[in-house]
């Protein structure tokens, strides 16, 4: 299952009393990210893929049963619910001020903006494919713009972390399988680590793939110097903090899906079955 997460974050460069992050702080952090937002593209992406996963592993495809039960799973209430839960303990005792601020700032909010807009067109396969395309023209032009952002994504360890996470979720998606007796009972955990580890290569093949064609259309329109400072912001051990936070929150919430996906795939094949 696709779950490409990307986040910047602003920290003090300077030693200050650590105030702890309060509920408050959160709330502000999501608004000024737009969070409800992303989890809402989150949901479109999700139930594209499910009609995908439907047709190649259920006899009848995606009937309307599979389509009501994965839009269940995709609750974005209960999706931001439990991101917003698993990221405040994460970030209980760090300082959320910094970071607050610069997703207020003019700059947050159109790099905010700017994030959205790309991940939304993305959801237009014609869009995707010619994000393909451009980021193969500037790998041929060898453009210094891939400098920054490959920066951008180091500073934030964006492919490691994305494919760790997309690994996780495809075990959970297995475990699912096999927990509610479709064709993954038969597989020990062993034999489940040992395939979804054969897809690492793969994984991390379309995790950078996208993540460069995603980034370098919506960060088309900043100056060098405005990512820079973006990457400068992502780079300091708060902003690695926070980082963190958000892919500890993003996590959990993914691998839940797929394990749900995996039960529902197997509760309906079997029915399909008979």
């Amino acid at each position: 299952m696709r779950q490409f997460v990307t986040t910047a974050l602003f920290g003090l460069a300077f030693a200050v009393p650590v105030q702890a992050a309060s509920e408050d702080d959160v709330a502000r952090l999501f608004d000024a990210m737009r969070v409800s937002d992303v989890i809402e593209i989150m949901r479109e992406e999700g139930l594209g893929y499910s009609e995908t996963l439907a047709e190649e592993m259920l006899p009848n495809g995606a009937t309307q049963t599979w389509q009501d039960s994965v839009s269940r799973i995709y609750n974005t209430e209960a999706m931001e619910a439990g991101l917003t839960a698993e990221f405040s303990e994460a970030v209980k005792d760090e300082d959320l001020d910094s970071v607050i601020a610069f997703f207020e700032s003019e700059l947050g909010r159109r790099i905010v903006d700017l994030e959205i807009s790309a991940r939304e067109a993305l959801l237009d396969p014609a869009v995707e494919e010619a994000s393909h395309d451009n980021f193969e023209q500037h790998l041929q032009d060898a453009d210094p713009r891939l400098d920054l952002v490959t920066a951008y994504i180091e500073a934030n360890d964006l492919v490691d972390a994305n494919v760790v996470g997309a690994l996780n979720s495809n075990f959970a998606f297995l475990r699912g399988l096999a927990e509610a007796g479709q064709n993954g009972a038969a597989m020990t955990e062993s034999e489940m680590l040992a395939s979804v580890w054969a897809q690492e290569q793969d994984v991390r093949s379309e995790t950078r793939m996208w993540l460069y064609s995603y980034l370098l259309m919506a960060y088309a329109p900043l100056e060098n110097d405005e990512l820079e400072a973006y990457i400068e912001m992502s780079e300091s051990d708060a902003g690695r903090a926070m980082n963190r936070g958000l892919f500890e929150g993003f996590d959990p919430m993914f691998t839940g899906i797929s394990a749900a996906l995996g039960a529902e795939i197997a509760e309906i094949g079997s029915g399909e079955e008979l």
